[in-house]
């Protein structure tokens, strides 16, 4: 490939394009600025569908992409090459692709290097990564965005009146974003922030001339595997995924520390259809952050094994503004682990806000039938049982604002374990949030409904449900003998006992202990979460093992002491 150059007339910069002599990469950007905004067209470099573009390792302004198009088949990668790419841009966002579609912009292009492309600072209203400009059919993996000024990550194209392909009405659909394996942190506003926040169905998002303007749908959109921390508002924003919205397995930690109202949650989902499960969601110690929030979710979302600590107001606030599309199918609520919310674990409100036949308005959907089952609910705020309301004991966990909505759906509340008093349901280890139970007496093991018809088969930490004669109650299913036979060859029933050593810290990026005055060394096999054995030898007890080699995300300990066997959960943030 011959050098190839584009030349900014606005004079920021003028970069070569090389083709690559290492990682793989068919175009290799070079030249780029440390101080001004890199611009790149996609006009200016010769490239197909399929190639990978390479940034070199080094420090660099922001990089703004334009117009770069792969196919479904073969899409174009964007990666680092060499080491660590760290973008620090003062004056707009750091990584931007605008009209660009079949992307996958990806931090591993060292093996060496989890993050192999650092977002370090943006402007002050700045996005660490923007996805804008009719951009769709994205894939973003393994970055670490630091410091954004706004959103850690956008992804839409908001409707503008100067610009009517920018409505809805017009049918762009962003489609296919997988935003995966990324740590975001330290931002001024959103940890990710995807889809226009207004305009459903009905309720207005914007006007143009006094005519009613909505934001794009979106469609198959799988945000996973993130850790996100630190931020001042919503730490992972979603709304007007029509089709095929998925909220999954992110770890998220001390969020909404601005405490600014509906702005503060760790999940804040609208507009759209939803599977939301498998989130470990702790507020902060300035204790700002609210729950989860679901707004016009519509028929058949469901929300499960999701772990939420410490919320302010609801643990999970539900709110369907518009009429369900189907009557027949609400939502199902099940294996979730609520701990201390301000107000209720629960919150159901169906009161209609905006609807199709106006003689609708403020009306209850009392008939829709919505299910709340197998959840845990330890401590909530409200103390309704001691009131002189139509709300009892029950609405103090699962609160609901029509006492008629309630009356209908008593059928659908059932095997839910609701407690003043986490100290009596032998649970691992409270004090550190391991809300997991700890042995077959406690009361969360085989008490709760099988919901495999659900497609609810697993729990937490993705082992299968159930694990003894039925689901337990919770996000984390306990591993009865049978099971735990499975995952260490030789196993006999009575031979295991769980969590007797002390385990910290956790989470840790660094380093674990454990420790166990009755034993000097131990076997140990450590798995990620799908079963790889990632480690699988002796361990010198009360020594620290390191996990700096360890990609973030969940992992098992199983530990091997004599004739005993214990199991540990590992997050590496």
């Amino acid at each position: 490939m011959k050098h190839l150059f584009f030349y900014l007339l606005t004079c920021l910069c003028a970069f070569p394009f090389l083709q690559a002599q290492n990682c793989n990469c068919d175009v290799t950007l070079t030249g780029l600025s440390a101080t001004s905004l890199n611009l790149i067209w996609a006009s200016q470099i010769t490239y197909a569908p399929g190639d990978t573009i390479c940034i070199p390792a080094g420090n660099y302004a922001g990089i703004r992409f334009y117009d770069f198009e792969g196919t479904a088949s073969d899409p174009l990668t964007i990666t680092n090459c060499g080491g660590q790419v760290v973008l620090n841009e003062t004056g707009y966002s750091a990584i931007e692709l605008r009209g660009s579609t079949y992307i996958h912009l990806t931090g591993t292009g060292d093996a060496n290097t989890t993050y192999g492309i650092k977002v370090n600072g943006t402007s002050s209203w700045g996005m660490g990564l923007d996805l804008s400009k009719f951009s769709s059919d994205i894939e973003v993996d393994h970055l670490e965005i630091a410091n954004a000024g706004f959103a850690g990550i956008m992804a839409k194209t908001d409707p503008h009146c100067g610009d009517p392909n920018t409505w809805r009405s017009n049918g762009f659909v962003m489609k296919n974003l997988d935003i995966h394996h990324n740590y975001i942190h330290d931002t001024g506003g959103e940890g990710i922030y995807i889809g226009f926040t207004l305009g459903y169905k009905l309720d207005i998002g914007r006007t143009c001339d006094g005519i009613p303007i909505y934001g794009h749908w979106l469609e198959d959109v799988d945000v996973h595997h993130n850790i996100v921390e630190n931020t001042a508002w919503d730490a992972i924003q979603l709304n007007l995924v029509r089709t095929n919205g998925t909220v999954r397995d992110n770890h998220i930690y001390n969020y909404g520390t601005e405490g600014r109202w509906a702005q503060a949650y760790a999940l804040s989902i609208g507009g759209g259809t939803y599977e939301i499960y498998n989130n470990y969601c702790e507020n902060g110690p300035l204790k700002k952050g609210w729950g989860m929030q679901l707004i016009n979710g519509d028929s058949g979302t469901k929300i499960f094994n999701n772990v939420i600590i410490d919320p302010e107001l609801h643990g999970i606030f539900l709110h369907p503004r518009h009429e369900f599309s189907n009557t027949q199918e609400g939502y199902y609520v099940a294996n979730n682990t609520i701990v201390t919310p301000e107000r209720a674990g629960i919150h159901y409100n169906t009161t209609i806000l905006h609807p199709i036949d106006p003689a609708d308005l403020h009306q209850p959907q009392p008939d829709v039938p919505s299910y709340f089952t197998n959840n845990l609910i330890i401590d909530p705020g409200y103390d309704f049982e001691n009131g002189n309301t139509w709300k009892g004991n029950q609405e103090s966990y699962i609160d609901f604002n029509e006492k008629i909505t309630r009356d209908s759906l008593l059928g659908n509340i059932y095997t839910n374990l609701l407690t003043r008093d986490a100290d009596t349901l032998l649970l691992t280890d409270i004090p550190n949030h391991d809300y997991s139970p700890n042995g077959t007496t406690s009361a969360l093991v085989d008490t709760g409904t099988d919901h495999s018809n659900w497609s609810i088969t697993f729990d937490l930490d993705n082992l299968a449900r159930p694990s003894g004669t039925t689901f337990d109650i919770g996000a984390y299913e306990y591993l009865q003998t049978t099971n735990f036979r499975a995952r260490i060859p030789g196993g006999t029933d009575g031979d295991r006992t769980r969590n007797a050593s002390l385990f910290y810290p956790n989470p840790t990026n660094h380093g674990f202990r454990l420790v166990n005055t009755n034993f000097v060394k131990a076997r140990m096999q450590i798995r990620s979460l799908d079963g790889t054995l990632l480690y699988n030898g002796n361990y010198d007890m009360n020594k620290t093992f390191p996990v700096t080699a360890f990609p973030s995300g969940h992992y098992i300990i199983q530990l091997i002491l004599g004739n005993k066997q214990e199991t540990h959960r590992l997050i590496v943030p």
